[in-house]
């Protein structure tokens, strides 16, 4: 569980290095337009994203586990009273 927290809040920081690299790409945050930059941030913001969608997959996997083992302690509990 705490790698999976972990890869969501590495991906949320690399999320957020893209977002300062695109305005950095701009004329608001830099010189002018780059596209080389602004193509970069968009690569590198598509990894961010799915790191942190990796880490949600990892906690949902690891919550239904839980889950199932709970409903099979319930059925043999349940077969054990029959």
């Amino acid at each position: 569980m705490i790698l999976h927290r972990a890869l969501q809040a590495i991906g949320l920081l690399a999320l957020a290095a893209c977002l300062i690299l695109a305005v950095q790409a701009t004329p608001w945050g830099g010189e002018g337009w780059s596209r080389a930059r602004l193509l970069y941030a968009g690569a590198g913001a598509v990894s961010a994203l799915a790191l942190i969608a990796i880490g949600g997959l990892g906690i949902a996997l690891r919550r239904q586990q839980e889950r199932l083992a709970e409903l099979q302690a319930m059925l043999a509990r349940l077969l054990r009273e029959r």
